[in-house]
């Protein structure tokens, strides 16, 4: 009888792992834990276990490991499952394919933007751009960089940036998961902002007399690093209040305009 059901238990957790990915991959949570981009190879991972399933629950009995470590497995399994019922009703995800990472040596281009690339604030043109694109061509390549820009981020404020009449102005980058995650930023005075607001800053690159240190760097909780723009700071001509965008985080970067915004 043992030899019968252990198999039974295989299929099972083969099936309810299936559906665990298959079901997060077709949830408006996937981006909570994985990079959206991997949605495509969570679905086919599911499928394939599913598929295997009724295989590994009809092969024939043999020595395989079983007691406590066996339902203990069974038990996560049914844990899981419950996730992926919960996700497999939910909306499909709505966040942008991305493409590459902010730590990355090159930019990807992407696929067009809904938004216009360029906006009109207070009688001056500026291209729209996410972070984590700015940060990476004020290293890389600044003299590509517009020479007036708008980007979203969140005030971080530390008793050091503060002094010199600064703040950091941050976005969490994904490569993967949230296990990776870098909050990108620059230096910049958006007046008496307060902790954790969301702000359009249109401004120009301007150079840095001297880097930040890292201990004066305020944290972002979403992610274990922080980094400043150790070369440029934010030129700011406007700091406009803005709600949270429904992505907070930077899935997709671009070279060239029209940027990911």
């Amino acid at each position: 009888m043992r030899g019968r059901v252990m198999p039974l238990l295989d299929g099972l957790a083969l099936l309810l792992l299936g559906g665990l990915l298959a079901g997060l991959a077709l949830s408006d949570r996937y981006w909570y834990f994985l990079n959206p981009r991997f949605i495509p190879v969570s679905l086919v991972t599911g499928a394939i276990l599913i598929l295997l399933a009724p295989l590994a629950a009809t092969r024939a009995p043999g020595p395989r490991p079983g007691g406590v470590p066996r339902l203990l497995s069974l038990g996560l399994c049914l844990g899981l499952a419950a996730l992926a019922v919960s996700g497999v009703g939910s909306e499909p995800s709505a966040a942008p394919t991305p493409s590459q990472a902010p730590r990355r040596s090159s930019l990807e281009p992407g696929p067009e933007p809904v938004e216009p690339s360029r906006v009109t604030f207070e009688g001056r043109e500026y291209v729209r751009m996410n972070l984590a694109e700015l940060f990476l061509l004020a290293d890389q390549r600044p003299k590509d960089a517009p020479a007036r820009f708008v980007v979203r981020g969140e005030v971080r404020r530390s008793p050091a940036l503060d002094g010199q009449g600064q703040a950091l102005v941050s976005r969490v980058a994904v490569v993967c998961c949230l296990a990776d995650a870098v909050a990108a930023g620059f230096l910049a005075d958006v007046g008496d902002l307060p902790q954790g607001r969301w702000v359009e800053v249109y401004g120009r690159l301007e150079p840095l007399a001297r880097a930040p240190r890292s201990a004066d760097l305020p944290r972002s909780p979403e992610a274990a690093v922080t980094v400043c723009n150790e070369h440029y700071r934010i030129a700011v001509e406007g700091a406009v209040p803005v709600s949270p965008p429904e992505m907070p985080y930077i899935f997709e970067f671009r070279e060239k305009e029209p940027y990911a915004w």
